[in-house]
């Protein structure tokens, strides 16, 4: 619906947002505050797309995550499948919106027409003028926002919790997070209850068990919770009287030790 108010002199004709139901400029389908919002969501993404990938793993927990960790070849990195459905429903909300706004052929294959990569759709989709002319723009604002935070609530956890490792039952093995300083946790999904010392327990030897590597820092923090006398300065002298090997670095060019390789040396009684 236009409107068009006179007082005194003459205003630019508006119409109503699809979005929020407010003013906006006239030919538009939603107000600048809706648009911005949208665009500023498809503008992120590609950020967000590389925070998912790096949780695709499911050894990474928040707070204590080495991203430059090395996966050794003897035990394959378990993966979240829940963030793998998540980022095929990024995909085809992205793939969905790009054909919407360039409207491409009905067969691509015959005039050789390919969609582009997702990073290349949402920057062209972030950048087309007719996104806020689209008659059906309600929908997919609220589409994008209901993407936006089940990606945020992935990627972004409250500091308040953080996560301590697997369900300890065999049946289950969701991913468990705890506020800091519990006792203990309930599972959301089959409603067991465990002290949180003992999921850690439970990481601790699951990162053992598949040969993950760590900063000497994360080594001694994820140690020191599971009740063993661990410094970074005892990993340190080891490694200086050649009793600890680095398996790797990470991006940052520090050094990365296999924590079943100091959980041996802490397990063998050879400290300083």
């Amino acid at each position: 619906m236009i409107k068009s108010q006179h007082m005194g002199k003459k205003r630019e004709a508006t119409t109503t947002c699809r979005v929020c139901g407010g003013e906006c400029r006239i030919q538009a389908t939603m107000c600048d505050k809706c648009e911005t919002a949208l665009r500023g969501w498809i503008h992120d993404y590609p950020v967000w797309i590389h925070a998912l990938r790096e949780f695709l793993d499911s050894t990474a927990h928040y707070g204590g995550h080495q991203p430059g960790r090395v996966n050794l070849p003897s035990a394959p990195t378990p993966i979240r499948l829940s963030v793998v459905d998540h980022l095929q429903e990024i995909e085809d909300a992205v793939t969905a919106l790009w054909c919407r706004l360039y409207a491409p052929p009905a067969m691509p294959w015959a005039t050789s027409i390919a969609v582009p990569p997702i990073v290349d759709m949402l920057k062209a989709c972030w950048s087309c003028q007719r996104l806020n002319r689209l008659p059906d723009i309600g929908l997919i604002w609220h589409d994008w926002q209901r993407l936006t935070r089940k990606t945020l609530g992935i990627i972004d956890v409250p500091p308040s919790r953080h996560g301590i490792g697997r369900c300890l039952n065999p049946l289950c093995g969701v991913e468990l997070t705890a506020e800091i300083g519990a006792v203990s946790v309930d599972c959301p999904v089959c409603g067991d209850t465990y002290r949180v010392v003992d999921v850690r327990l439970g990481f601790l030897r699951e990162c053992i068990e598949s040969g993950m590597a760590f900063t000497a820092q994360a080594c001694a923090e994820l140690l020191r919770e599971c009740g063993f006398q661990c410094s970074v300065n005892t990993i340190y002298s080891w490694r200086k009287r050649g009793r600890l090997q680095p398996a790797g670095r990470n991006d940052k060019g520090q050094p990365l030790y296999r924590l079943s390789d100091v959980h041996a040396r802490l397990a063998g009684h050879d400290v300083i």
